[in-house]
């Protein structure tokens, strides 16, 4: 896991505690500890709050580690397949809408 090792040693070049860094996201330490040990990874919300905090560009916090790139794909076009059917529906029912006032219209 190269991210769960960059981050460790960035936060060590800097000269910061797992709780330092924990108060300045507003998160805990423990989610620290498992983003540096790899049992999970945190949100790009996070890595651009890392990121800063370490002065390290985005891409320089997580290049190379491929499993966390193959998810961030994952996750972004699996939201937004999850709202895709939400723009059909609307347009559907507002036709639908449409059709019945026309026929009541002429009723």
């Amino acid at each position: 896991m190269e991210l769960a090792g960059n981050l460790k040693r960035k936060r060590e070049e800097c000269r910061l505690s797992q709780d330092d860094v924990a108060s300045k996201l507003n998160i805990s330490r423990q989610s620290i500890s498992k983003w540096e040990t790899g049992k999970c990874y945190p949100d790009l919300d996070n890595l651009i709050l890392l990121s800063d905090l370490y002065k390290i560009s985005l891409d320089e916090l997580i290049k190379g580690d491929k499993s966390f790139q193959e998810r961030i794909i994952i996750r972004e076009t699996g939201s937004v397949r999850r709202m895709w059917p939400w723009w059909v529906i609307f347009p559907a029912f507002g036709m639908l809408y449409g059709l019945v006032s026309m026929i009541l219209n002429r009723l």
